[in-house]
C-alpha cells in the first residue's frame, strides 16, 4: 500500500506519485483530500489487473476522470464530474455528488451512495452510473448510450434528448425530457441491475421505470428537396436580390418547415486579406528568390507553461476538420502531407483514427464538447491537446452530421448510435463560465504530466472578451476561427449572419489583448479563408503568430466545391463516408498534392518576406500593410491607400 498525503503534496506532485505507483500495480490510499480537484485524473492500469485507490475524505471536480482500469474509494462526498470520461474501472463515492457525475463515460462503473447533481451522465456512452439517493434536473441529458440507475427521485426533464441507452428509475419520474418515454422493462432486465446492487452491497426492494429515447428526433423529419448544386464560387450568384437561389431557398423552406443547411462557409462578400496589400514593390520579388533557403521560417508553438512544443517548419498549421465531416482517407491524406511539410496535424472534434496518428509526425487532439471519441489513451498519444468551444462557420453552436456520414466505424470511434443525425451540445458539460474553463485546463494538464501544449479553438463571436478569458484561463496558444472558416454541416442562416469575418476577428483579438496589457504573450493561430501565403503573410504582419489552412488544404487535395458535404455525396471522396465515393479518393495522388501546395505556400511567405527586407518572418509588422478599402482601414487601423491595388493584382500573379 502506497500512502499519499496531500497535506504535504501538491496535487500535481500526488498524481505523479499515484501514476507511478498504478504502474507498479500497487494500492493506494490517499490521506487528507480535503477536496481538492482531479484527484486520480489520468491513472492507466497495469495489464496485469485494477489498482485500488482509498481517498480518505472528500474529492472536488473530476475525481478519478480520464481513467483506465482503475477501482477507486471515495470515503464522503466529491464535486463536479467524477468519472468523467473514464473508460474501465469503478469509482465508489460514499456520500453525495455535484453535478454532472459520470459525465462523457465510455465504460465502468460510477456508484453514488448519496444524492447526485444536476446533469448526471450527460453525453456517457457505456457503463453504467448508480445513483443511491436522489437526481437533480436533467439526468441522462444527450446521453448516447450505457445505462443509468437512479434509486430515488428522478428530478425533472430525465432523458432530456438522449439518443441511446436507458435510465431505471426506482422513485417517482419527476418529469420526462424531451423526446423520452417510458418503456417496458424485462424481467432480465430487472434481474440483471439487481445483481448490480447487490454488487455493491445497496438494498432496494422497489420497482423500476425504464426511461428510453422515443425516437423523434433521431433524424430529421423531412429532407430537403434535390436540387442543382452549384459551387461555392458563384454560390451567392452575384448581386441579384431575387435570384434563383433565393427563390430555391424559399421553395426548399415551404417543403420542409426548417431551417437548410450546408457546407463550406459564408458566400457573401466580407472584408478579407485581400482588402490589405503588402507595401512592396513586385519588382523586388525577382531578388529574393532564394528565399527559402535564407530566411527563417521555423518556429515552436505552445510552450507557454512549459509543455514540449510544437515544433513547426513554417509559421502553418492544418486546421481542424474531423473525421466525419471528411473521409478516412482524406485524414490520412492531410496528416501524411503535414508530415511532409515539417508542420501539425488536427484531428478536429470527430476523435483520432489510428492510421492518422501513424502518418502525422505532429498531432493536436481535440476535445469537443460531446466528447466525441474522446479518451485518456489517444490523450496520451497525442502532441497537443486543444478545448473546442466553437468554429468560425458556427460560433456558439455544437457540431452537425448527418446520418448518412454516421457509420458504423464512425459511431464506435465517436461512441455514439449509429444512423442518427447527430447534433451535439453547443457547451461543454463542465464548463459553464472563465472559472470553470481554468479547471477543466489543469484536468487536461494533471491527465497528462503537464506535457503537452493546451490550445483553445474559437469561432469568432465576442473575440475582445474570449481572448483575455483564455489568456487568463492558462491556454499555450489560441486557434481563431473567422466568419469565412468552413464547416461539413451548418445552418445557413448561420453561416451567413453569425460570426465576425477573419481580418476583423484578428484585430478584435490583438485589441482585447492589448487592453489587459498582454499582447504578444499569447500565440494566436489565425484561421478562417487563409487561401495562400500571401494571405498568411498579412496575417502574419498584423499580428497573427501563424496561420492555419483547411479549405485550401481540401482543395489542393481535390475538392471541387460541389456543396454535397452535408449529405456525404462529395463525387471525389472527401467529405463522404460512402465507401463507392471514398474509393475514388486516391490517398497517395492527393497527400503528395497537398504536401506540394504547402511547399508553395512555405515559398510565397519566404519570398515575401525577403522582398519585404526581412530575414525572419517574425520581423513583418503592420508597416509592411495599407489598408485598400476604407472598410478595411477602419477594421485595422491600417493607413487608406488605394494606389497599392494596381501593385497588389501584379504581386499575385508574381507569387500565384
Amino acid at each position: 500500500m502506497v500512502t499519499i498525503d496531500l497535506m504535504k503534496l501538491s496535487v500535481r506532485d500526488g498524481n505523479e506519485a499515484l501514476r507511478a505507483a498504478g504502474e507498479r500495480g500497487e494500492s493506494i490510499e490517499i490521506l487528507n483530500p480535503d477536496a481538492r480537484h482531479h484527484i486520480g485524473v489520468g491513472l492507466v492500469a497495469p495489464a496485469t489487473g485494477p489498482v485500488k485507490v482509498k481517498v480518505r475524505g472528500s474529492a472536488g471536480y473530476f475525481c478519478a476522470g480520464l481513467s483506465h482500469g482503475a477501482d477507486f474509494e471515495v470515503e464522503s462526498n466529491v464535486g463536479w464530474g467524477v468519472g468523467d470520461s473514464m473508460y474501465a474501472g469503478s469509482v465508489v463515492v460514499g456520500g453525495n455528488a455535484g453535478a454532472i457525475a459520470g459525465v462523457a463515460l465510455r465504460g465502468g462503473e460510477v456508484v453514488v451512495k448519496g444524492n447526485i447533481g444536476s446533469r448526471a451522465g450527460q453525453v456517457m456512452k457505456a457503463g453504467t452510473l448508480l445513483c443511491c439517493g436522489n437526481a437533480s434536473f436533467l439526468a441522462g441529458y444527450m446521453m448516447y448510450g450505457g445505462r443509468i440507475i437512479i434509486l430515488g427521485d428522478s428530478g425533472e426533464r430525465v432523458g432530456e434528448d438522449m439518443s441511446a441507452g436507458a435510465i431505471y428509475v426506482g422513485g417517482r419520474v419527476m418529469s420526462l425530457g424531451s423526446d423520452a418515454r417510458i418503456d417496458e422493462m424485462t424481467d432480465a432486465e430487472d434481474a440483471d441491475i439487481r445483481a448490480f446492487l447487490a454488487k455493491y452491497g445497496v438494498a432496494f426492494d422497489g420497482t423500476f421505470k425504464k426511461i428510453v429515447n422515443a425516437g423523434t428526433k433521431l433524424r430529421y423529419g423531412a429532407n430537403e428537396p434535390v436540387s442543382r448544386p452549384l459551387p461555392h464560387t458563384v454560390f451567392s450568384e452575384g448581386g441579384t436580390y431575387w435570384n434563383a437561389k433565393v427563390a430555391e431557398d424559399i421553395h426548399a423552406k415551404s417543403l420542409i418547415g426548417r431551417y437548410r443547411i450546408r457546407g463550406y462557409g459564408a458566400s457573401k462578400p466580407v472584408p478579407h486579406f485581400g482588402d490589405i496589400a503588402l507595401k512592396l514593390d513586385p519588382a523586388r520579388i525577382a531578388a529574393a528568390s532564394d528565399a527559402v533557403r535564407s530566411v527563417n521560417l521555423a518556429m515552436t508553438l505552445g510552450d507557454r507553461f512549459g509543455a514540449k512544443p510544437l515544433e513547426l517548419s513554417m509559421p502553418v498549421l492544418v486546421a481542424p476538420m474531423s473525421y466525419g465531416a471528411l473521409s478516412k482517407s482524406t485524414k490520412i491524406a492531410l496528416a501524411r502531407a503535414s508530415r511532409l511539410a515539417g508542420i501539425v496535424e488536427n484531428t478536429g472534434e470527430g476523435g483520432m483514427l489510428p492510421e492518422q496518428r501513424a502518418e502525422a509526425a505532429q498531432l493536436i487532439y481535440q476535445c469537443l464538447s460531446g466528447r466525441l471519441g474522446w479518451n485518456i489513451h489517444d490523450m496520451l498519444k497525442a502532441d497537443g491537446l486543444e478545448i473546442y468551444i466553437s468554429q468560425g462557420a458556427k460560433p456558439g453552436l455544437g457540431g452537425q452530421l448527418m446520418a448518412k456520414k454516421v457509420t458504423k466505424e464512425l459511431a464506435s470511434i465517436r461512441g455514439i448510435p449509429e444512423g442518427i443525425d447527430l447534433r451535439s451540445p453547443s457547451r461543454h458539460p463542465d464548463i459553464m463560465g472563465a472559472d470553470d474553463l481554468v479547471i477543466k485546463v489543469e484536468e487536461f494538464r494533471e491527465a497528462t504530466g503537464y506535457r503537452k501544449p493546451v490550445s483553445i479553438k474559437m469561432g469568432a463571436g465576442r473575440v475582445r472578451d474570449d481572448i483575455k478569458i483564455a489568456y487568463k484561463d492558462g491556454f499555450d496558444f489560441v486557434q481563431l476561427d473567422g466568419l469565412q472558416g468552413s464547416t461539413g454541416a451548418a445552418s445557413t442562416e448561420v453561416l451567413e449572419n453569425v460570426g465576425i469575418p477573419t481580418l476583423a476577428a484578428l484585430q478584435e483579438a490583438l485589441d482585447g489583448l492589448a487592453e489587459i496589457e498582454a499582447k504578444g504573450d499569447m500565440p494566436i493561430v489565425l484561421m478562417g479563408g487563409i487561401k495562400d501565403g500571401v494571405d498568411a503573410v498579412k496575417a502574419l504582419a498584423l499580428g497573427a503568430s501563424a496561420v492555419a489552412m483547411g479549405t485550401a488544404a481540401i482543395i489542393a487535395g481535390g475538392c471541387i466545391s460541389c456543396m454535397q458535404c452535408h449529405v456525404g455525396n462529395c463525387v471525389v471522396g472527401i467529405a463522404t463516408q460512402d465507401p463507392e465515393h471514398e474509393a475514388r479518393y486516391k490517398i497517395d495522388v492527393q497527400a503528395a498534392a497537398i504536401g506540394r501546395f504547402f511547399e508553395a505556400v512555405r515559398w510565397q511567405i519566404a519570398t515575401l518576406v525577403k522582398a519585404l527586407g526581412h530575414g525572419d518572418f517574425r520581423q513583418l509588422s503592420r508597416a509592411d500593410l495599407v489598408a485598400l478599402t476604407p472598410e478595411a482601414a477602419a477594421i485595422t487601423g491600417l493607413p487608406y491607400d488605394p494606389s497599392y491595388r494596381a501593385r497588389e493584382a501584379e504581386l499575385l500573379s508574381e507569387v500565384a
